[in-house]
Protein backbone atom coordinates (compact mmCIF):
# COMPACT_ATOMS: atom_id res chain seq x y z
CA UNK A 1 0.00 0.00 0.00
CA UNK A 2 1.23 3.06 -1.18
CA UNK A 3 1.34 6.01 1.43
CA UNK A 4 1.17 9.42 -0.41
CA UNK A 5 2.21 12.09 2.08
CA UNK A 6 1.39 15.13 -0.16
CA UNK A 7 -0.41 15.34 -3.28
CA UNK A 8 2.69 15.86 -5.65
CA UNK A 9 4.05 12.75 -4.37
CA UNK A 10 1.13 10.43 -5.74
CA UNK A 11 1.73 12.55 -8.74
CA UNK A 12 5.21 11.75 -9.03
CA UNK A 13 4.11 7.63 -8.30
CA UNK A 14 1.27 7.64 -11.00
CA UNK A 15 3.47 9.31 -13.67
CA UNK A 16 5.85 7.12 -13.03
CA UNK A 17 4.25 4.25 -13.08
CA UNK A 18 2.35 5.33 -16.61
CA UNK A 19 6.12 5.94 -17.72
CA UNK A 20 6.99 2.56 -16.99
CA UNK A 21 3.95 0.90 -18.36
CA UNK A 22 4.78 2.48 -21.56
CA UNK A 23 7.82 1.08 -21.75
CA UNK A 24 6.85 -2.10 -21.05
CA UNK A 25 4.07 -1.78 -23.43
CA UNK A 26 6.30 -0.38 -25.98
CA UNK A 27 8.71 -3.72 -25.77
CA UNK A 28 6.09 -6.33 -26.17
CA UNK A 29 4.95 -4.26 -28.94
CA UNK A 30 8.39 -4.87 -30.91
CA UNK A 31 8.76 -8.37 -30.03
CA UNK A 32 5.52 -9.12 -31.00
CA UNK A 33 6.39 -7.81 -34.11
CA UNK A 34 9.47 -9.49 -34.40
CA UNK A 35 9.24 -13.17 -32.81
CA UNK A 36 5.46 -13.16 -32.52
CA UNK A 37 3.48 -14.96 -35.33
CA UNK A 38 3.69 -13.25 -38.94
CA UNK A 39 1.49 -15.26 -40.63
CA UNK A 40 0.30 -19.30 -39.83
CA UNK A 41 0.80 -22.09 -42.28
CA UNK A 42 -2.42 -24.44 -41.79
CA UNK A 43 -1.47 -27.85 -41.50
CA UNK A 44 -3.55 -31.19 -42.74
CA UNK A 45 -3.75 -32.35 -38.55
CA UNK A 46 -6.28 -29.22 -38.30
CA UNK A 47 -3.08 -27.74 -36.36
CA UNK A 48 -1.05 -24.75 -37.98
CA UNK A 49 2.48 -23.48 -37.66
CA UNK A 50 3.50 -19.67 -37.10
CA UNK A 51 6.26 -17.87 -38.48
CA UNK A 52 7.62 -14.80 -37.21
CA UNK A 53 9.33 -12.24 -38.59
CA UNK A 54 13.00 -12.75 -37.78
CA UNK A 55 12.51 -16.44 -39.06
CA UNK A 56 11.52 -15.62 -42.29
CA UNK A 57 14.67 -13.31 -42.79
CA UNK A 58 17.12 -15.23 -41.24
CA UNK A 59 16.55 -18.95 -42.10
CA UNK A 60 16.14 -18.45 -45.73
CA UNK A 61 19.07 -16.19 -45.34
CA UNK A 62 21.43 -18.86 -43.91
CA UNK A 63 20.40 -21.73 -45.93
CA UNK A 64 21.37 -19.71 -48.87
CA UNK A 65 24.62 -18.87 -47.21
CA UNK A 66 25.10 -22.38 -46.40
CA UNK A 67 24.38 -23.47 -49.59
CA UNK A 68 26.84 -20.59 -51.47
CA UNK A 69 29.77 -21.31 -49.11
CA UNK A 70 29.34 -25.15 -49.96
CA UNK A 71 28.46 -25.79 -46.36
CA UNK A 72 31.37 -24.50 -44.45
CA UNK A 73 30.72 -25.03 -41.26
CA UNK A 74 31.05 -28.48 -41.76
CA UNK A 75 33.71 -28.16 -44.20
CA UNK A 76 36.07 -26.03 -42.70
CA UNK A 77 35.57 -26.61 -39.17
CA UNK A 78 39.10 -27.69 -38.61
CA UNK A 79 39.95 -24.32 -40.43
CA UNK A 80 38.03 -22.51 -37.59
CA UNK A 81 40.19 -24.23 -34.66
CA UNK A 82 43.86 -23.24 -36.31
CA UNK A 83 42.42 -19.42 -37.19
CA UNK A 84 42.90 -18.74 -33.49
CA UNK A 85 46.29 -19.31 -33.63
CA UNK A 86 46.89 -16.65 -35.93
CA UNK A 87 48.75 -13.48 -34.18
CA UNK A 88 48.25 -9.29 -34.53
CA UNK A 89 50.71 -7.64 -36.13
CA UNK A 90 50.34 -4.30 -34.06
CA UNK A 91 50.12 -3.86 -30.42
CA UNK A 92 47.37 -1.35 -29.77
CA UNK A 93 45.39 -4.01 -31.95
CA UNK A 94 43.01 -7.28 -30.97
CA UNK A 95 43.94 -10.24 -31.97
CA UNK A 96 41.56 -13.11 -33.19
CA UNK A 97 41.00 -14.84 -30.00
CA UNK A 98 40.36 -11.27 -27.86
CA UNK A 99 37.71 -10.77 -30.37
CA UNK A 100 36.20 -14.25 -30.04
CA UNK A 101 36.09 -13.90 -26.14
CA UNK A 102 33.71 -10.63 -26.92
CA UNK A 103 31.88 -11.98 -29.44
CA UNK A 104 31.08 -15.08 -26.88
CA UNK A 105 30.52 -12.75 -23.63
CA UNK A 106 27.09 -12.34 -25.16
CA UNK A 107 25.76 -14.90 -27.25
CA UNK A 108 26.77 -16.42 -24.13
CA UNK A 109 24.38 -15.23 -21.79
CA UNK A 110 21.10 -16.07 -19.48
CA UNK A 111 19.58 -17.60 -22.81
CA UNK A 112 21.74 -20.15 -22.64
CA UNK A 113 20.38 -21.49 -19.36
CA UNK A 114 16.81 -19.94 -18.68
CA UNK A 115 15.99 -19.05 -22.50
CA UNK A 116 17.09 -23.33 -23.31
CA UNK A 117 14.79 -24.51 -20.27
CA UNK A 118 11.89 -22.61 -21.56
CA UNK A 119 12.21 -23.86 -24.60
CA UNK A 120 12.60 -27.62 -23.96
CA UNK A 121 9.62 -27.25 -21.34
CA UNK A 122 6.98 -25.98 -23.79
CA UNK A 123 8.40 -27.37 -27.11
CA UNK A 124 10.19 -30.57 -25.49
CA UNK A 125 13.28 -32.52 -26.22
CA UNK A 126 12.75 -31.92 -30.03
CA UNK A 127 14.00 -28.53 -29.34
CA UNK A 128 17.40 -29.23 -29.11
CA UNK A 129 17.78 -30.58 -32.51
CA UNK A 130 16.62 -27.29 -33.85
CA UNK A 131 18.89 -25.63 -32.30
CA UNK A 132 21.48 -27.90 -33.63
CA UNK A 133 20.14 -27.39 -37.40
CA UNK A 134 19.87 -23.25 -36.72
CA UNK A 135 23.66 -23.11 -35.24
CA UNK A 136 24.70 -25.05 -38.55
CA UNK A 137 22.79 -22.49 -40.33
CA UNK A 138 23.96 -19.77 -38.39
CA UNK A 139 27.22 -20.26 -38.47
CA UNK A 140 27.63 -19.65 -42.43
CA UNK A 141 25.76 -16.11 -41.41
CA UNK A 142 27.93 -15.25 -38.62
CA UNK A 143 30.72 -15.91 -41.36
CA UNK A 144 29.60 -13.57 -43.84
CA UNK A 145 28.47 -10.48 -41.33
CA UNK A 146 31.99 -10.70 -39.50
CA UNK A 147 34.51 -11.28 -43.44
CA UNK A 148 32.42 -7.80 -43.98
CA UNK A 149 32.93 -6.52 -41.26
CA UNK A 150 36.78 -7.03 -41.37
CA UNK A 151 36.69 -5.98 -45.25
CA UNK A 152 35.05 -2.80 -44.56
CA UNK A 153 36.97 -2.20 -41.11
CA UNK A 154 38.72 1.42 -40.40
CA UNK A 155 41.65 2.54 -38.12
CA UNK A 156 40.54 3.66 -34.44
CA UNK A 157 42.04 7.08 -33.68
CA UNK A 158 41.61 6.92 -30.27
CA UNK A 159 42.05 3.63 -29.32
CA UNK A 160 43.60 2.56 -31.25
CA UNK A 161 43.77 -1.03 -33.75
CA UNK A 162 40.37 -0.68 -35.79
CA UNK A 163 36.82 -0.53 -35.73
CA UNK A 164 33.99 -1.50 -37.69
CA UNK A 165 30.42 -3.47 -37.80
CA UNK A 166 27.26 -3.57 -39.71
CA UNK A 167 27.21 0.49 -39.03
CA UNK A 168 30.32 1.11 -40.83
CA UNK A 169 29.85 -1.69 -43.85
CA UNK A 170 26.62 -0.39 -44.85
CA UNK A 171 27.97 3.20 -44.80
CA UNK A 172 30.69 2.39 -46.84
CA UNK A 173 29.17 -0.55 -49.37
CA UNK A 174 25.82 0.43 -49.45
CA UNK A 175 26.55 4.17 -49.80
CA UNK A 176 23.76 4.72 -47.39
CA UNK A 177 24.60 7.01 -44.28
CA UNK A 178 20.89 6.90 -42.89
CA UNK A 179 20.29 3.70 -42.91
CA UNK A 180 24.10 2.98 -41.24
CA UNK A 181 23.06 5.63 -38.86
CA UNK A 182 19.69 3.78 -38.10
CA UNK A 183 21.46 0.59 -37.57
CA UNK A 184 24.13 2.29 -35.13
CA UNK A 185 21.19 4.01 -33.15
CA UNK A 186 19.18 0.87 -32.78
CA UNK A 187 21.85 -1.50 -31.66
CA UNK A 188 22.47 1.41 -29.02
CA UNK A 189 19.79 1.55 -27.39
CA UNK A 190 18.85 -2.65 -27.68
CA UNK A 191 22.17 -3.26 -25.92
CA UNK A 192 23.09 -0.35 -23.76
CA UNK A 193 18.80 -0.44 -22.87
CA UNK A 194 17.29 -3.39 -23.19
CA UNK A 195 19.46 -6.48 -23.24
CA UNK A 196 21.66 -5.06 -20.46
CA UNK A 197 18.35 -4.38 -18.46
CA UNK A 198 17.21 -7.80 -19.13
CA UNK A 199 20.10 -9.55 -18.14
CA UNK A 200 20.37 -7.15 -14.88
CA UNK A 201 16.75 -8.89 -14.33
CA UNK A 202 17.85 -11.77 -14.91
CA UNK A 203 20.69 -11.77 -12.21
CA UNK A 204 18.10 -10.15 -9.69
CA UNK A 205 16.00 -13.27 -9.84
CA UNK A 206 18.79 -15.78 -9.68
CA UNK A 207 18.94 -15.14 -5.90
CA UNK A 208 15.27 -15.04 -5.57
CA UNK A 209 14.86 -18.66 -4.73
CA UNK A 210 17.63 -18.28 -1.64
CA UNK A 211 15.89 -17.41 1.73
CA UNK A 212 17.85 -14.58 2.09
CA UNK A 213 16.47 -12.42 -1.13
CA UNK A 214 14.45 -9.45 0.37
CA UNK A 215 13.27 -7.38 -2.66
CA UNK A 216 13.43 -4.29 -1.11
CA UNK A 217 17.11 -4.92 0.52
CA UNK A 218 18.72 -7.43 -1.78
CA UNK A 219 18.05 -6.34 -5.05
CA UNK A 220 19.90 -3.00 -3.86
CA UNK A 221 22.86 -4.49 -2.80
CA UNK A 222 23.03 -6.60 -6.28
CA UNK A 223 22.48 -3.60 -8.30
CA UNK A 224 24.36 -1.79 -6.42
CA UNK A 225 27.45 -4.36 -6.79
CA UNK A 226 26.77 -5.04 -10.57
CA UNK A 227 27.34 -0.84 -11.04
CA UNK A 228 30.30 -0.58 -9.47
CA UNK A 229 31.94 -3.96 -11.27
CA UNK A 230 30.57 -2.58 -14.83
CA UNK A 231 31.60 0.86 -14.21
CA UNK A 232 35.29 -0.31 -13.48
CA UNK A 233 35.03 -1.96 -16.70
CA UNK A 234 33.87 0.98 -18.80
CA UNK A 235 36.03 3.56 -17.19
CA UNK A 236 39.03 1.32 -18.64
CA UNK A 237 37.34 1.60 -22.04
CA UNK A 238 37.37 -1.47 -24.92
CA UNK A 239 40.82 -2.30 -23.51
CA UNK A 240 39.62 -3.28 -19.90
CA UNK A 241 36.44 -4.73 -20.96
CA UNK A 242 38.84 -6.51 -22.91
CA UNK A 243 40.78 -8.12 -20.13
CA UNK A 244 38.04 -9.02 -18.09
CA UNK A 245 35.90 -11.24 -20.25
CA UNK A 246 39.62 -12.64 -21.62
CA UNK A 247 39.72 -13.99 -17.76
CA UNK A 248 35.70 -14.47 -17.07
CA UNK A 249 34.25 -16.11 -20.18
CA UNK A 250 36.73 -19.03 -20.98
CA UNK A 251 36.80 -19.55 -17.04
CA UNK A 252 32.79 -19.74 -17.04
CA UNK A 253 32.58 -22.01 -20.54
CA UNK A 254 34.86 -24.72 -19.08
CA UNK A 255 33.14 -24.71 -15.57
CA UNK A 256 29.56 -24.79 -17.38
CA UNK A 257 30.63 -27.70 -19.29
CA UNK A 258 32.56 -29.46 -17.12
CA UNK A 259 29.22 -29.63 -14.88
CA UNK A 260 27.34 -31.10 -17.50
CA UNK A 261 30.19 -33.46 -18.29
CA UNK A 262 29.74 -34.70 -14.68
CA UNK A 263 25.72 -35.32 -14.82
CA UNK A 264 26.34 -36.95 -18.19
CA UNK A 265 29.06 -38.91 -16.60
CA UNK A 266 26.96 -39.90 -13.58
CA UNK A 267 23.79 -41.06 -16.24
CA UNK A 268 26.24 -42.40 -18.87
CA UNK A 269 23.39 -45.58 -19.08
CA UNK A 270 20.73 -42.86 -20.25
CA UNK A 271 22.48 -41.13 -23.20
CA UNK A 272 20.80 -43.44 -25.91
CA UNK A 273 17.57 -43.20 -24.49
CA UNK A 274 17.89 -38.82 -24.37
CA UNK A 275 18.78 -38.84 -27.92
CA UNK A 276 16.45 -41.32 -29.38
CA UNK A 277 13.93 -38.94 -27.39
CA UNK A 278 15.51 -35.95 -29.08
CA UNK A 279 15.76 -36.96 -32.52
CA UNK A 280 11.96 -38.87 -32.25
CA UNK A 281 10.35 -35.86 -31.15
CA UNK A 282 12.31 -33.61 -33.51
CA UNK A 283 10.88 -35.91 -36.19
CA UNK A 284 6.97 -36.65 -35.04
CA UNK A 285 5.50 -36.43 -38.01
CA UNK A 286 2.30 -37.77 -36.55
CA UNK A 287 2.76 -34.62 -34.20
CA UNK A 288 3.84 -31.80 -37.12
CA UNK A 289 0.20 -33.02 -38.80
CA UNK A 290 -1.55 -32.14 -35.69
CA UNK A 291 0.96 -28.61 -35.34
CA UNK A 292 2.06 -29.98 -32.04
CA UNK A 293 5.86 -30.04 -33.10
CA UNK A 294 5.40 -26.49 -34.67
CA UNK A 295 6.31 -25.58 -31.13
CA UNK A 296 8.99 -27.98 -30.82
CA UNK A 297 10.38 -26.79 -34.60
CA UNK A 298 9.36 -23.19 -33.26
CA UNK A 299 11.24 -23.49 -29.78
CA UNK A 300 14.18 -24.56 -30.76
CA UNK A 301 14.77 -22.43 -34.28
CA UNK A 302 13.49 -18.92 -32.35
CA UNK A 303 15.84 -19.97 -29.29
CA UNK A 304 18.84 -21.16 -31.50
CA UNK A 305 18.62 -17.78 -33.33
CA UNK A 306 18.03 -15.72 -30.22
CA UNK A 307 21.24 -17.14 -28.30
CA UNK A 308 23.63 -17.81 -31.45
CA UNK A 309 22.84 -14.02 -32.53
CA UNK A 310 23.58 -14.91 -35.76
CA UNK A 311 22.55 -12.33 -38.35
CA UNK A 312 21.82 -10.19 -36.01
CA UNK A 313 24.46 -7.63 -36.62
CA UNK A 314 26.01 -7.27 -33.42
CA UNK A 315 29.21 -9.86 -33.35
CA UNK A 316 30.58 -8.13 -36.56
CA UNK A 317 31.38 -5.18 -34.30
CA UNK A 318 33.59 -7.18 -32.72
CA UNK A 319 35.21 -9.12 -35.39
CA UNK A 320 35.91 -5.60 -37.17
CA UNK A 321 38.45 -5.03 -34.37
CA UNK A 322 41.04 -8.08 -34.79
CA UNK A 323 43.96 -7.65 -36.70
CA UNK A 324 43.90 -10.52 -39.08
CA UNK A 325 46.03 -11.70 -42.19
CA UNK A 326 42.70 -11.91 -44.58
CA UNK A 327 38.53 -11.41 -43.98
CA UNK A 328 38.51 -14.89 -43.77
CA UNK A 329 40.48 -15.92 -41.11
CA UNK A 330 37.77 -13.60 -38.72
CA UNK A 331 34.74 -15.03 -40.34
CA UNK A 332 36.02 -18.53 -39.19
CA UNK A 333 36.81 -17.38 -36.01
CA UNK A 334 33.26 -15.79 -35.54
CA UNK A 335 32.25 -19.35 -36.63
CA UNK A 336 33.44 -20.96 -33.64
CA UNK A 337 31.93 -18.59 -31.51
CA UNK A 338 28.25 -20.19 -32.93
CA UNK A 339 29.36 -23.68 -31.92
CA UNK A 340 30.81 -22.49 -28.53
CA UNK A 341 26.86 -20.72 -27.88
CA UNK A 342 25.14 -24.24 -29.18
CA UNK A 343 27.16 -26.24 -27.00
CA UNK A 344 26.67 -24.70 -23.72
CA UNK A 345 22.59 -24.65 -24.52
CA UNK A 346 23.20 -28.05 -25.06
CA UNK A 347 24.96 -28.71 -21.44
CA UNK A 348 22.01 -26.92 -20.17
CA UNK A 349 19.28 -29.13 -21.87
CA UNK A 350 21.08 -32.36 -21.29
CA UNK A 351 21.55 -31.61 -17.80
CA UNK A 352 17.91 -30.82 -17.31
CA UNK A 353 16.99 -34.17 -19.32
CA UNK A 354 18.98 -36.41 -17.19
CA UNK A 355 17.87 -35.15 -14.06
CA UNK A 356 14.42 -36.49 -14.05
CA UNK A 357 12.74 -32.99 -12.82
CA UNK A 358 9.45 -32.53 -14.60
CA UNK A 359 9.43 -29.07 -15.03
CA UNK A 360 6.11 -26.85 -13.52
CA UNK A 361 5.27 -23.48 -13.94
CA UNK A 362 6.38 -22.30 -10.44
CA UNK A 363 10.21 -23.73 -11.59
CA UNK A 364 10.38 -22.26 -15.38
CA UNK A 365 13.87 -20.58 -16.05
CA UNK A 366 16.59 -20.51 -13.51
CA UNK A 367 14.88 -22.44 -10.26
CA UNK A 368 14.19 -25.61 -12.75
CA UNK A 369 18.20 -26.10 -13.67
CA UNK A 370 18.71 -25.67 -9.91
CA UNK A 371 16.42 -28.04 -9.19
CA UNK A 372 17.90 -30.54 -11.61
CA UNK A 373 21.72 -30.30 -10.71
CA UNK A 374 20.44 -30.45 -6.96
CA UNK A 375 19.42 -34.32 -7.34
CA UNK A 376 22.93 -34.75 -7.91
CA UNK A 377 24.99 -32.53 -6.00
CA UNK A 378 22.53 -31.34 -2.94
CA UNK A 379 22.60 -28.47 -1.87
CA UNK A 380 25.59 -27.45 -3.50
CA UNK A 381 24.24 -27.74 -7.10
CA UNK A 382 22.08 -24.80 -6.64
CA UNK A 383 25.04 -22.67 -5.43
CA UNK A 384 26.94 -23.85 -8.90
CA UNK A 385 24.22 -22.84 -11.16
CA UNK A 386 23.97 -19.31 -9.16
CA UNK A 387 27.96 -19.08 -9.83
CA UNK A 388 27.46 -19.25 -13.80
CA UNK A 389 24.15 -17.33 -13.74
CA UNK A 390 25.98 -14.79 -12.32
CA UNK A 391 29.02 -14.94 -14.44
CA UNK A 392 26.55 -15.50 -17.91
CA UNK A 393 24.79 -12.56 -16.63
CA UNK A 394 27.46 -10.01 -16.08
CA UNK A 395 30.05 -11.18 -19.38
CA UNK A 396 27.26 -9.95 -21.61
CA UNK A 397 26.63 -6.32 -19.61
CA UNK A 398 30.10 -5.97 -20.88
CA UNK A 399 30.52 -7.42 -23.74
CA UNK A 400 27.47 -5.40 -24.95
CA UNK A 401 29.06 -2.00 -23.97
CA UNK A 402 31.88 -2.87 -26.03
CA UNK A 403 28.71 -2.83 -29.42
CA UNK A 404 28.08 0.17 -28.08
CA UNK A 405 30.85 2.06 -27.84
CA UNK A 406 32.08 1.07 -31.49
CA UNK A 407 28.54 2.39 -32.83
CA UNK A 408 28.29 5.38 -30.44
CA UNK A 409 32.05 5.99 -32.16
Amino acid sequence: MLLCFDVSQCRKYFEMRVFENMIVNLITTVYNFLWGDLFTIPLPGGGSLGISLLILLLIPTGIYFTIRTRFLPIRLFPDMIRALSEKKNEKSSLSSFQTLIVSTATRVGMGNLVGVVAAVSAGGAGAVFWMWVTAIIGSSTAFIEATLAQLHKEEDPLYGGYRGGPAYYIEIALHNKLLAGAFAFFLIITYAGGFNALASYNLQSTFSVYGFYEKGVTSWVIGGILAVLVGYCLMGGGKRIMRVTEVLVPFMGVLYVILALVIIVMHIGMIPSVLSAVLADAFDFQKILGGISGSCMMYGIKRGLYSNEAGVGSAPNAAAAADVSHPAQQGLVQMLSVFIDTVLCTATALMCMFSGVTPTKAMAGAPYVQAATQTDFGAFGPIMITVAMVLFAFTPLIGNLFYVDNCLA
